[in-house]
């Protein structure tokens, strides 16, 4: 019996240009290896103060999430005519988002959901009241997928008190997403911070807000609970962004966007472990602003 050639067998040049694959070695044999492609994205959001750009916008990635295109206009307003700062998920043929409904200078006292089956038309499914006495503002919405959980984080204001911001975390108490528990604060995060973003890794919860007082983009984490021993890991990056959002990317890093809200735009960075980031570079996101990103 003829043994096989310690040599590489190749296959040929046609057969591999059609699959578009790379070669590995296994036992002296080349067998290929599929490429991967990158999972397409989606961003939410809306296009600046006038009341013409206070809509739901829908883009498209394919790239990984650095630059977008416009998917929809979808013309959506909400219940109000404004709609703010969209978050949105996916939960198995429904899209969701949650969102700001009136405009950053005037009082309101609730944010809303909506949901979609095509990312086109939008119906809203409920409005969520901040639960706290003497609201003056409710702001930036922020889904958080809890293990089976969906939880919304909302940046809530007093009238009692000047520039006093805080997070307070909503639970979801049906599968459909149209009933919402009263607010538990996010204990011990900062006072006067808002657009709070929360992800989990491991044990431990990570949340990006912008300090309002400062104007930069904190990092905060906790091993207790999504609701007490939150500690400061400090500032990222320079003053002037907000809205930050996070998303995972198919090698497992982790892509954040935050609004350049001083002279427009939306810039990213990466990290692979939520600690440690590269510096920000710009998105090709013609009018895009606080938002947020989720697989197609």
């Amino acid at each position: 019996m003829k043994l096989w050639s310690r040599r590489t067998a190749i296959l040929p040049r046609p057969l591999v240009a059609a699959l578009g694959v790379a070669a590995i070695l296994l036992g002296g044999l080349a067998l290929p290896r599929p490429a991967s492609a990158a999972t397409t994205l989606i961003y939410t959001t809306f296009k600046g103060d006038g009341a013409a750009d206070q809509e739901l916008w829908v883009y498209q990635s394919t790239n990984g999430g650095t630059s977008y295109s416009v998917l929809y206009d979808t013309n959506f307003r909400g219940p109000t005519g404004v709609l703010r700062d969209p978050s949105v998920i996916k939960r198995g043929n429904t899209y969701y988002v949650a969102y700001t409904w009136q405009s950053w200078t005037t009082n309101s006292t609730y944010f809303a959901v909506a949901r979609s089956t095509d990312l086109l038309n939008w119906t809203n499914i409920a409005t969520v009241s901040s639960g706290i006495g003497s609201t003056r503002f409710t702001w930036a919405p922020e889904f958080f997928i809890d293990g089976s959980t969906v939880r919304i984080i909302a940046s809530v204001a007093q009238t009692t008190c000047s520039n006093c911001f805080r997070p307070y975390v909503y639970t979801a108490q049906d599968s459909a997403l149209t009933s919402w528990s009263g607010p538990q604060q996010m204990s011990g995060l900062g006072f006067n911070h808002i657009d709070t973003y929360v992800v989990k890794s491991g044990s431990t919860w990570h949340a990006f807000a912008k300090n309002e007082t400062t104007k930069y983009i904190e990092h905060w984490t906790t091993t207790s609970s999504l609701t007490s021993g939150w500690i400061n890991r400090g500032t990222l990056w320079s003053s002037g962004y907000e809205g930050p959002s996070l998303v995972r990317l198919d090698d497992g890093r982790y892509r954040i966007y935050v609004d350049k809200y001083t002279n427009g735009g939306l810039w990213t960075a990466t990290s692979s472990d939520l600690n440690s980031w590269t510096g920000l570079s710009a998105v090709g996101c013609s009018g895009c602003r606080h938002g947020t990103a989720t697989p197609k």
